[in-house]
């Protein structure tokens, strides 16, 4: 099957593939053996658990770009402080951080009392 990449679908992939999809789980399973699903990534990041997938959730916020980031999670009904919440649940339990999304997020994250 040929897949061809249009603004907003790949042509040939299961309905609801979008190109942002495909942009993402290609940067976030290209380092490593075993793939993650979109499913898998959306349930992870929208509970804000790595669950088995703590590498996968780490290179989906440390490499892909931040607008990539920010739309992945529009379309699949994540809010930003859902993102917040699970980029911050990420650095926690990995250490690992971007800086760039980072300070996107800053104004989404709950101001201390």
């Amino acid at each position: 099957m040929v897949r061809a990449i249009t603004k907003t679908h790949i042509i040939g992939a299961a309905e609801g593939f979008s190109a942002v999809d495909g942009l993402v789980l290609a940067t976030v399973n290209a380092p490593y053996k075993r793939d993650i699903s979109i499913a898998a990534l959306r349930e992870c990041i929208a509970k804000a658990k790595l669950d088995d997938w703590p590498v996968h959730v780490a290179t989906f916020f440390t490499d892909a770009e931040p607008f990539l980031v920010f739309q992945f999670a529009s379309a699949h009904g994540i809010s930003k402080s859902k993102l917040a919440k699970a980029y911050m649940a990420m650095k926690a339990a990995t250490g690992e951080y971007n800086p760039d999304l980072e300070s996107e997020l800053v104004s989404l994250a709950p101001s201390p009392r």
